[in-house]
């Protein structure tokens, strides 16, 4: 190994591999064969990222107490991950990839490897007495299926489980239909005496479960392209920012790797030989969630060891696990499941259960098909050729949008949907004695475009099913981002990289616009009423307006839909301990939008009480440490404070809740008249508390400051 302060040079699968490091620490890596150049990403992740990695495996295999500690959280977090066993279905399907995957996957993991054992085992594991074994391709399939459910067929699961817990809680099905119009069903007395009686396991999802923390949650991001007739360098522009927890190391890893002709630099994720959102000479990608109902839940009868199917009864398909916490007892887990999905909880008696569809784990094979698209999809000539891989990567429901060098863009939908039962919306739990899936739905059908006449694409999240010959976005986040995106496209026919600059960190909010028309003329002749009164709906850090908008917005919900509905404590709850109103709120906006004034009048009186004070000192939080999670000392260091500045409906996104806080993790701009990356990321290369590159990058992301990734 060759090596000085700025480079090094290593022997990879067939030459030398020349690593640097660019801004923040992260890897340029060169090399002449494609097999080289991915053993070097392989390298620079295992030298880099190896706690952040180990992290996810273990929590992924459901082995965290085992070789960590014997928390609750992580007992918790083991007995979800083996009741859903990703990694059984990860290593099956490294068993059937491709020869073309394989050889990437190999060079790839050999990389990490070396690396690990070069660099030594991380301090956090020392401590706990846990030593990583070898990184290999069946743990690169686990860190696909872990992206294709956590925060995206689990946010649609956790959206569906709300409406039976609704029902369950006896809330009027009219109502129910009100606030989630696609369903559209006739809901029958007994089907909802049937819901009543299901062994709810409360919740799927333990909020305390230490996964939950650590994996990609993809439930909000933007993405946008332009056509060259609309841009200041005649050529086409593609910008992606995608909205995940905040986290120290950052979740992202962006690297460059160049060869003798061509070049691949965009965001990476530690443990997978994949630029997840980037760039080539020719192509341009970025993805959002695409709400595409992937899961259901059906309700299954069980007797004496057997579900119903039609008039017949089937045995339960039985596997068991065995966690063995740290210094405590084993735990016995009795997983069941029926030709549907997993059964919740453990069947310990007869009676009404749900069962768990997702089609990442009901179809074999979607990681590795999709790796091997992907590796396609890098070698594209362009945006027509690619857009059917996009199509086809099975393993999440993502919005593609990408851009080509010679001025063509495009979005599709990926994700793999099921053909569910005609005139039903995949909200409501089926029968599953009575009804099934019948396959799933080409992916050539869903939402797509190319080209279109007024010269961009713009996904936030929104619903786009009107692009598509079916309609399977069942749960699309609110419009205001993109149509706030839209809007600011519209403005100008010669949009530079300083304009995508600014909408990516644009702050105005088109939710405060559509409540603030109401509100004002309602507002009190008072010192808080003159600044709501004047407030220029954007959330900057020192606004006071925002602030005072924010109480009236959250009284008037737990007024409508706590006191007059479900109970203030049931919304405050959502509200303050979960996600999923960040993911909802569109919904509740359209009723409380319909609202009488009265109760408008009330929520005003009551968000107006109290002193305003600036919109950033509320939104203070804690940048944690991916291991300790604030459990040291903040003094030393591990954890940064920092304001997460914004709203829901906000460009730059910023949910909040107890559960976590949502943030534009990592930024990207590409414009096809250079051959360059601009890009801004929440941290630093390293997991290491006392690198230079631990948290490097968290200045210029919160200045709104680029760096530029350049191939040569």
């Amino acid at each position: 190994m060759k090596r000085d302060a700025k480079k090094i040079v290593i022997p990879g699968v067939k030459g030398e591999v020349c690593i640097r490091r660019m801004a923040h620490g992260f890897p340029h890596i060169a090399a002449r064969d494609e097999r080289d150049r991915y053993y070097g990403l392989g390298y620079a992740h295992g030298r880099d990222r190896q706690m952040h990695m180990g992290l996810l495996k273990l929590i992924g295999q459901g082995r965290a107490s085992a070789h960590l500690k014997a928390s609750d959280p992580l007992i918790a977090s083991d007995r979800f991950m083996r009741w859903l066993d990703l990694a059984g279905d990860a290593a099956e399907e490294a068993r059937r990839v491709s020869a073309a995957v394989k050889a990437v996957l190999d060079a790839y993991c050999k990389g990490v490897n070396d690396a690990v054992r070069a660099t030594g085992t991380p301090f956090e594991f020392v401590l706990m007495g846990y030593r990583p074994d070898e990184w290999t391709a069946a743990d690169v399939l686990l860190m696909i299926k872990l992206i294709g459910f956590a925060g995206l067929s689990q946010s649609q699961g956790e959206m569906e489980k709300l409406i039976v817990q609704l029902i369950q809680q006896g809330v009027d099905i009219a109502w129910l239909k009100e606030l989630f119009p696609a369903i559209r069903e006739e809901v029958s007395d007994s089907f909802i005496d049937t819901i009543k009686k299901v062994r709810l396991a409360r919740p799927i999802i333990p909020a305390s479960a230490m996964w939950r923390e650590v994996l990609p949650n993809f439930s909000a991001s933007n993405n946008w392209a332009v056509r060259p007739q609309k841009t200041a360098s005649g050529s086409a522009m593609l910008c992606g920012d995608p909205h995940l927890a905040l986290q120290l190391p950052s979740i992202w890893y962006p690297a460059a790797m160049a060869g003798d002709e061509d070049y691949l630099m965009g965001a990476t994720l530690p443990g997978l030989p994949v630029v997840a959102m980037g760039r080539t000479r020719r192509l341009a990608w970025a993805a959002t969630y695409g709400t595409a109902d992937v899961c259901d839940y059906f309700v299954e009868e069980v007797k004496d060891g057997k579900y119903r199917c039609g008039d017949q009864w089937m045995p339960l398909r039985v596997r068991e696990e065995i966690i063995r916490p740290k210094n405590r007892a084993a735990i016995k887990l009795r997983v069941c499941k029926t030709e549907r999905g997993l059964l919740e909880g453990e069947v310990q008696a007869d009676g009404y259960y749900l069962a768990y569809a997702w089609t990442g784990k009901q179809v074999k094979g979607t990681g590795a098909d999709s790796l091997d698209r992907i590796l396609r999809i890098v070698k594209a000539a362009g945006a027509e050729e690619a857009r059917d891989e996009f199509a086809g990567l099975a393993f999440a429901p993502f919005n593609w949008v990408f851009a080509d060098e010679a001025g063509n863009i495009g979005y599709q939908l990926g994700g793999l949907v099921p053909k569910q039962p005609a005139g039903t919306s995949g909200l409501l739990p089926y029968l599953g004695w009575d009804e099934k899936w019948d396959g799933m739905i080409d992916p050539k059908l869903y939402p797509r475009a190319f080209n279109p006449e007024c010269g961009f694409l713009v996904t936030a999240n929104q619903d786009l099913n009107h692009l598509g010959q079916v309609a399977p976005m069942k749960l699309p986040i609110s419009p205001y981002r993109a149509d706030r995106i839209r809007a600011l496209l519209r403005e100008k026919d010669d949009l530079t990289v300083g304009d995508m600059k600014r909408i990516q960190y644009d702050r105005y909010a088109r939710q405060a616009e559509a409540f603030m028309d109401i509100i004002r003329p309602l507002l009190p002749k008072s010192k808080n009423g003159d600044i709501l009164r004047d407030w220029d709906l954007r959330y900057d850090a020192d606004s006071l307006g925002a602030t005072l908008f924010e109480r009236v917005y959250r009284e008037l919900v737990l007024l409508v839909f706590g006191e007059r509905g479900l109970g203030r404590e049931v919304i405050a709850h959502v509200i303050d301990e979960t996600m999923l109103f960040n993911i909802l709120h569109g919904y509740f906006d359209r009723m409380l939008l319909r609202e009488a004034k009265a109760l408008y009048q009330t929520a005003i009186e009551r968000g107006l009480r109290e002193k305003a004070i600036p919109h950033g000192d509320t939104r203070k939080i804690y940048v944690e440490h991916l291991f300790f999670r604030g459990e040291l000392p903040r003094f030393l260091g591990f954890d940064r404070v920092l304001s997460n500045i914004g709203s829901r409906s906000t460009v730059s996104q910023a949910g909040m809740s107890n559960a976590g806080a949502l943030a534009p993790t990592f930024r990207m701009i590409c414009d096809f008249a250079e051959d360059v990356l601009h890009a801004n990321v929440a941290g630093g290369a390293s997991d290491r508390r006392f690198s230079k590159y631990y948290a490097s990058g968290l200045k210029a992301w919160k200045r709104g400051e680029y760096e530029v990734l350049d191939p040569l």
